[in-house]
């Protein structure tokens, strides 16, 4: 199988028929690793940097107690969907299972929609720093459609059709919500313990200034964290592009990537049941405000 072989076929699908396909296409065998890193882990950096949605989640104490799980279940609810498509009877049990989570939890439409936007755009954006080859346009298309339906199984109101629209909302939603408080810093250090807890013979600070090395200048802000020396950003960035170049020259992936394709720390035999993925009831059933 040739390194484009995907692509070329990816180009020869119609990128609404067939988005489903081409999704799972680009998130299992072309970007997994990338998809991992940004749809789930600079997504959680967005979610927790702001007050609002960090408030809420840390009174609810489950991320900090078991910031694995909640990694990894959040993991399992979206790829699962990826997997086997939204209308599927895994993806019609994985939205029952998001819309009875957030059910519980006093979220706002703009939260939502939000929240999708950083879904569709982090690893758009990750892509164009950072890809081994840029998204094509069918690929674009494609993974904005996946979400956009997925958005109305979940009765979300008001979601930009468009990915510009989508980057407008969320930096006009940053400028307002995205700002330090005892929630984002706290949720922040538990975000940082745990990728360490992922490197255990790295030394902890060096996980933490990496970490920071990924980061904007408002979510640096938000967790109260300083800022990385420039050059030493500059580097992680040059590691990341020169891995980008490497793969461009291996062969192609012929075995899934998809994280619910291989075992994960919270499930060792992937013997997870949907419908008890996330929050057991009785943090679920707490009352919260803000």
């Amino acid at each position: 199988m040739g390194r484009y072989d995907n692509l070329k076929k990816i180009q020869q699908m119609h990128p609404v028929k067939d988005h489903s396909e081409i999704v799972k296409i680009m998130v299992s065998y072309e970007f997994p690793w990338d998809f991992q890193r940004s749809q789930i882990e600079m997504a959680f950096v967005r979610f927790f940097a702001g007050p609002r949605m960090a408030g809420l989640v840390a009174k609810r104490g489950y991320a900090q107690a078991h910031p694995q799980k909640r990694y990894d279940d959040t993991s399992i609810l979206l790829y699962e969907m990826i997997k086997h498509g939204y209308d599927s009877e895994q993806g019609r049990v994985c939205i029952e299972r998001m819309n009875y989570i957030h059910g519980h939890f006093p979220i706002n439409n703009d939260d939502f929609v939000y929240i999708t936007s950083v879904l569709i755009l982090e690893p758009v954006e990750w892509n164009a720093r950072f890809g081994w080859r840029p998204m094509c346009e069918n690929e674009l298309q494609a993974w904005g459609q996946f979400w956009v339906e997925i958005s109305k199984r979940m009765n979300m109101k008001n979601l930009p059709e468009t990915l510009e629209g989508m980057k407008r909302f969320k930096t006009e939603y940053e400028d307002k919500y995205v700002y330090n408080s005892t929630s984002t810093k706290e949720l922040g250090q538990v975000f940082v313990d745990l990728i360490s807890s992922w490197f255990p013979l790295v030394p902890k600070p060096v996980v933490d200034v990496a970490f920071r090395c990924l980061l904007d200048d408002k979510s640096l802000k938000a967790f109260e964290m300083q800022a990385p020396p420039l050059a030493l950003k500059k580097l992680v960035e040059f590691g990341l592009r020169a891995r980008a170049a490497l793969l461009s020259f291996l062969p192609a992936r012929t075995t899934s990537g998809l994280f619910v394709d291989s075992p994960s720390r919270s499930y060792p035999n992937n013997d997870y049941e949907i419908t008890k993925v996330g929050p057991p009831d009785d943090n679920l059933k707490q009352k919260i405000t803000l």
